[in-house]
């Protein structure tokens, strides 16, 4: 006879909501402080806002997985907090900095590095508190309401830098991003003694980074799903961000049409979030996750066909539809596929391999959209027929087809 179920499984803990908040909190002055950054490196040309950029970059993926297996180590939740601490600290003292010599390229630089670096140790860590926070079964549903949040977040975000850089540049955003740190340390305070604490680490850090190394590409649904996740974020990652905007200037669409045609994309991803937020993941996650990315095929085929602004939404919230579905399957099972006390070091091999993907593919997805006889819509629909061919092959993959969420 199976054991009645216990009540924290049923729902999902009050302790996750209340990191949730302060993630929120953080997110909103982390996406703040990035436009900042950006908008102040603008005006010394694009050079220097390159530089800065890849300065920012370098030192989170050359230091991720040593992020990954100190999470793991000393536990996620008490290396979450020390990095809260310290962009506290750096965002604090950029206030009267910046107040007394203004934003030259040396602070923005040194800004762009320390940040970094701080970040190789506060994502791995932030990304694997969902599943020490919540039950295996719950993890779908912990995920979405985190996706959803972010969407909100992505456009709010910008929009309160905007507001605060225009109103006195970085210092304002500095200061803002502060109040948004002292908010997540509160919370990571309180949350104290809510994970489990972390199991006793003898071995040495590089055998530490090893083992988790091993463990992700060790088993084979971990591993394909990495290779998965992987192969799609070099392809749909760069949508927002680069792909979707040169549409919209081939469409000859001003700054505002595309920021819809991003937003239309948005949506697509929310809507499959609050459905799994509302009602849990769908059975067969690996099979559901698959078909996600045929989906967001048929959209992407539908943003290189369409040309009426209308479609070209529809397209897009069809190509969100298709991406949120995928994300908000994988990922859960990604999770579950490991150990609790991995979790850290699954996350930093996660955001090194989106990085590297990303490293290769903007390049190269820029260069194509530039060749005749290519272009944008060919681009588009390139990645459609690939995104789809993913889904079709991780379809055949019996140890996909069949996953379930723990």
């Amino acid at each position: 006879m199976t054991p009645p179920a216990e009540p924290d499984t049923q729902r999902i803990p009050v302790r996750y909501w209340i990191w949730l908040f302060g993630a929120a909190v953080s997110l909103l002055g982390d996406l703040t402080m990035t436009f900042a950054i950006g908008w102040s490196a603008s005006q010394h040309g694009g050079r220097v806002a390159g530089l800065v950029l890849l300065l920012a970059a370098a030192p989170r993926a050359a230091l991720l997985l040593i992020g990954g297996a100190v999470g793991d180590r000393f536990g996620a939740g008490r290396v979450l907090l020390v990095s809260c601490v310290a962009m506290f600290v750096i965002t604090t003292a950029l206030v009267p900095i910046t107040l007394a010599v203004g934003e030259p390229v040396a602070l923005l630089l040194i800004t762009a590095l320390v940040v970094g670096v701080i970040d190789a140790f506060f994502l791995p860590s932030s990304r694997s508190m969902p599943r020490l926070l919540v039950p295996p079964a719950q993890v779908p549903r912990a995920l979405a309401s985190f996706q959803v949040t972010g969407v909100v977040f992505a456009i709010t975000g910008t929009a309160v830098g905007g507001v605060l850089v225009n109103w006195s540049g970085l210092t304002s955003a500095a200061g803002f991003d502060a109040l948004t740190f002292a908010v997540m340390i509160a919370v990571l305070l309180l949350l104290r003694g809510t994970t489990a604490s972390p199991t006793r680490v003898t071995t040495g850090m590089f055998r530490s980074i090893a083992d988790g190394m091993k463990m992700a590409f060790g088993r084979p649904l971990t591993r394909s799903l990495l290779i998965m996740m992987t192969a799609a974020a070099g392809l749909l990652m760069p949508l927002d961000i680069l792909l979707l905007p040169l549409l919209a200037r081939d469409h000859h669409w001003n700054a505002a049409t595309a920021g819809l045609l991003v937003a239309s994309r948005s949506l697509g991803v929310g809507l499959i979030a609050l459905r799994i937020l509302a009602k849990g993941a769908f059975p067969r996650p690996g099979m559901v996750a698959a078909f996600g990315l045929l989906l967001a095929g048929v959209g992407l085929f539908g943003l290189s066909a369409l040309n009426p602004m209308p479609l070209v939404i529809v397209a897009g919230v069809v190509s969100g539809v298709g991406v949120g579905t995928f994300t908000g399957h994988v990922l859960p099972l990604l999770m579950n596929s490991v150990d609790r006390e991995y979790q850290s070091r699954l996350q930093s091999v996660v955001v090194l391999c989106q990085n590297l993907a990303l490293v290769v593919m903007n390049p190269v997805l820029g260069t194509l959209t530039d060749l005749n006889g290519v272009g944008i819509t060919g681009v588009c629909l390139g990645i459609g027929v690939a995104s789809a061919l993913i889904g079709v092959v991780a379809l055949t993959r019996p140890v996909l087809r069949n996953a379930a969420v723990a």
